[in-house]
């Protein structure tokens, strides 16, 4: 993730949808709700990159970790991305046990 400042951190993503995330950062990381900051995805395997644009909507920290909400600037994430994988499987029924 990249802050307004230009500042790369790395954070792992707890929760996607095509609207918006729901990023974890270990320790601190100075950023404020209605903040922009560019969520941004690499698979070194497919040689792919999608950088998203995304407004901050709400910060929780903790003593050990800080969790970020983000909304996707440029509204719904469209079909035709490296993360439609990811997406469609979160939109199949489960199997009952």
């Amino acid at each position: 993730m990249r802050t307004a400042s230009g500042r790369i951190v790395h954070v792992s993503v707890s929760d996607i949808s095509r609207t918006g995330a729901c990023v974890i950062r270990r320790g601190g990381i100075d950023v404020e709700p209605k903040e922009e900051v560019i969520l941004d995805f690499g698979d070194a395997d497919r040689q792919q990159r999608l950088s998203l644009p995304s407004l901050v909507k709400w910060v929780n920290g903790t003593s050990y970790n800080t969790v970020i909400g983000l909304h996707f600037v440029q509204g719904p994430l469209l079909p035709g991305t490296m993360l439609d994988e990811y997406l469609d499987l979160c939109l199949v029924p489960r199997a009952r046990a």
